[in-house]
């Protein structure tokens, strides 16, 4: 058992997926044919033996509420554990809830936070996904002595990616400084996960204090300003993290894990990412159905050729359809003789009429949900 409450938390306006963001929260993105995003940190928190889970979500909750369901797929102990799930709710009705810091969900449900029996807080957001024992990172936390500890990573691509992201200033301790956004000016920068860990009490009052000195204020905020004068320690990740911040890094996110080396992170018997299964037949490759460095989820009916691509549930690729690098959610048609390169199709939507579809691997191209084309 770990001895930590875990919260799942929801990203600020510097995370923006064109397109899939209007249909559903970030959390409830699809993602390599089969998962949804939240599914990730649930994963983290379940295998590290935390049992007690909060996830706080700002959007639409349908699909949230439709794909965790009771919860059982998660190996939550039925007994002891609860994976609660919490939408954005002001019964004040102030402010706009789009622009509604996670400090304010929090202070929402304070209340069954402070119930909660868990000595310690694990906070981790849903648009970082990788794979770590909280447990050891708690025990790493608690022997340091540390007021709270921060999960980064060192990353040497940050005048191109990772725009508006989080990342860190520390000393030669590890010690953090200040926290600050990455505006594309260095190469080279400490990346945080958004992953803190602290004390449930330490967490408590930080919330408190941080809804007294702003209405605007993220947790992020609070603990930027105690950089100070407090013990805040960064905690070296050195697995592969995939940040999903906006349309380029979820298309690159997915295909990036087509990689044999990079997929086997995710695909281990000792560590498993749950999520809602559905039964269904598995795909079927009609004659002159091929694909190669692919991922095909179960129900597709497959007559034309795929190439490094993702495929999802349900789907249909016609005969004579070239499908290439391209990210393609459930129930989604594709007609005799199409050609996609690149291009990003939302769930339930027909490539029928228009027969070429290319976008650019920088740039890939999206088709709505439900859209016909």
């Amino acid at each position: 058992m770990c001895n930590a409450l875990g919260i799942i938390t929801y990203n600020g306006l510097s995370v923006y997926v064109q397109g899939l963001q209007e249909y559903r929260p970030i959390a409830g993105f699809n993602f390599l044919g089969r998962y949804r995003l939240v599914d990730f940190p649930i994963s983290n928190m379940t295998n590290s033996g935390i049992d007690e889970i909060q996830v706080f979500i700002k959007g639409n909750p349908r699909p949230m509420i439709e794909h965790i369901g009771d919860s059982r797929q998660y190996n939550i102990n039925s007994k002891h554990g609860s994976l609660d799930l919490i939408p954005y709710y002001n019964e004040e009705g102030r402010g706009n809830p789009e622009f509604a810091p996670d400090v304010e969900s929090y202070y929402n449900n304070i209340n069954q936070i402070e119930d909660n029996t868990n000595d310690y807080v694990i906070i981790a957001p849903v648009n970082m996904i990788y794979t770590a024992n909280y447990k050891d990172l708690l025990d790493q936390h608690i022997e340091s002595g540390a007021e709270i500890s921060i999960l980064y990573q060192n990353v040497d691509d940050a005048k191109d990616k990772y725009i508006n992201c989080d990342v860190l200033q520390m000393n030669r301790q590890k010690g953090v400084l200040k926290i600050e956004q990455n505006l594309g000016n260095y190469k080279t920068r400490a990346l945080s996960l958004q992953t803190y860990i602290l004390s449930k009490e330490l967490f408590i009052q930080l919330v408190k204090e941080a809804r007294k000195v702003s209405s605007m204020y993220w947790f992020k905020d609070i603990v930027n300003d105690h950089c100070v004068d407090m013990d805040i320690r960064a905690i070296n990740y050195r697995g592969n993290v995939y940040c999903i911040n906006d349309l380029r890094s979820y298309f690159e996110s997915n295909l990036a894990l087509l990689e044999e080396s990079q997929m086997k992170q995710f695909s281990k018997d000792s560590w498993p990412i749950y999520t809602r299964t559905s039964d269904t037949a598995p795909a079927i490759y009609l004659k002159g159905g091929s694909a190669s460095g692919s991922f095909i989820a179960n129900g597709c009916q497959i007559s034309g050729s795929v190439k490094n691509s993702i495929i999802g549930r349900g789907s249909v690729i016609g005969k004579g359809a070239k499908i290439e690098n391209c990210v393609i959610m459930s129930d989604v048609v594709i007609g005799e003789d199409a050609v996609l390169k690149n291009v990003i199709i939302d769930k339930h939507s027909k490539v029928l009429k228009k027969k070429e579809l290319i976008g650019n691997a920088e740039d890939p191209l999206y088709i709505g949900r439900r859209e016909n084309v």
